[in-house]
């Protein structure tokens, strides 16, 4: 499982536990879930502080690499920059 989904699944499960811990408490509709909302940002800060540098690290080595591709010329374009450079190749037509 890559990092970036595993943060996000952990965050997730952290907010429904809170959630369900704010339902058990007695709060009910949107006042529940804001709840579960303050404490679950609070929760995830402190507890998965390994898992969002690990995340963190990884999208800047994705960065770097697109970075170094561009710089290098071996970078593949994207579907939309090609349609642009079609688009501009037609227009010169």
């Amino acid at each position: 499982m890559g990092v970036t989904l595993r943060y996000t699944v952990l965050r997730l499960g952290i907010f429904v536990l809170c959630l369900v811990v704010a339902r058990e408490a007695g709060a009910v509709g949107w006042l529940a879930i804001l709840i579960a909302a303050v404490v679950s940002v609070l929760l995830s800060l402190v507890l998965l502080r390994r898992q969002r540098e690990q995340m963190a690290a990884a999208l800047q080595q994705r960065i770097d690499g697109r970075i170094d591709a561009r710089q290098n010329g071996t970078a593949k374009k994207s579907r939309f920059a090609r349609g642009v450079d079609e688009d501009n190749a037609a227009e010169d037509r």
